[in-house]
């Protein structure tokens, strides 16, 4: 569409000029300016829908730190509601170059497949400032709101799950510490959490060149998981069959370590 091929052309030659304001109009929730934030959120999303747009933001290190952390580190925590929603729906957007969105309709399969493989090359390049300092630590704590958690359990588990991410799983789920946050996950209160936990879990499991600290926790720990494996989500399983194959095989597998 012409209109949009301006936009996004215009966008890319004053990226710093406009993207800048943008993610800065986040600290207008302070002042109680909700209405300036959310606009500011639309705004973000449809940049970066763009294959060209989105190559600028991931592009180095310093882009990543000055237009995606501060959704990481701040935005996504604020206690209002909508603002930290609104955060947490950039992060999914640039975290699994929106392939769990409809955007994924709007381009085509070059397209897509560029914006993954961009998407693996900044999550790889960033994994330990991305992982290890930001995601985990803040947004699937034991002090992070409900939907803060079900959202960051549901973009791991995307960004896990997409082939072009293959570096990035094999380093996630080859980790004790994570493996540890997952797993406290798969106890919480919520059981759309539990679910949520039960996706990027089955990941830990299936893996079949694991660590052996991993396979030592897993191992050690085999009859409680098991054990509460075989009770979790029983309502699900009665009417998903693939949820209750999926659960089957990764009780089997644990047995047998």
């Amino acid at each position: 569409i012409p209109v949009m091929n301006g936009f996004r052309d215009y966008v890319a030659m004053l990226f710093e000029e406009i993207v800048k304001p943008i993610v800065a109009g986040y600290d207008s929730c302070g002042k109680g300016s909700t209405d300036v934030v959310l606009h500011c959120g639309s705004m973000y999303r449809s940049c970066f829908r763009h294959v060209a747009l989105y190559r600028q933001l991931v592009a180095t290190t310093e882009r990543v730190e000055q237009y995606v952390f501060p959704f990481l580190d701040k935005y996504a925590l604020l206690p209002n509601f909508d603002v930290s929603s609104d955060a947490m729906e950039n992060l999914k957007l640039v975290m699994t170059a929106g392939s769990d969105s409809s955007n994924n309709m709007m381009l085509d399969e070059n397209s897509q497949r560029e914006l993954a493989e961009l998407a693996a090359a900044f999550l790889t390049r960033d994994y330990e400032a991305v992982w290890d300092q930001r995601f985990n630590p803040k947004l699937l704590s034991a002090d992070a709101n409900y939907m803060t958690k079900r959202v960051a359990l549901q973009i791991l588990s995307t960004v896990l799950l997409t082939r072009s991410n293959y570096a990035v799983m094999i380093r996630y789920v080859n980790s004790r510490i994570n493996l540890v946050i997952v797993m406290k996950l798969l106890r919480d209160t919520s059981p759309h959490i539990t679910l949520d936990a039960f996706h990027v879990f089955k990941v830990f499991v299936a893996n079949p060149s694991k660590i052996p600290e991993v396979e030592k926790i897993l191992r050690d720990n085999s009859q409680k998981l098991c054990s509460y494996l075989e009770t979790l989500h029983q309502d699900k399983e009665a009417s998903d069959q693939q949820f209750a194959d999926e659960k089957k095989l990764i009780i089997a597998t644990i047995r047998g370590l």
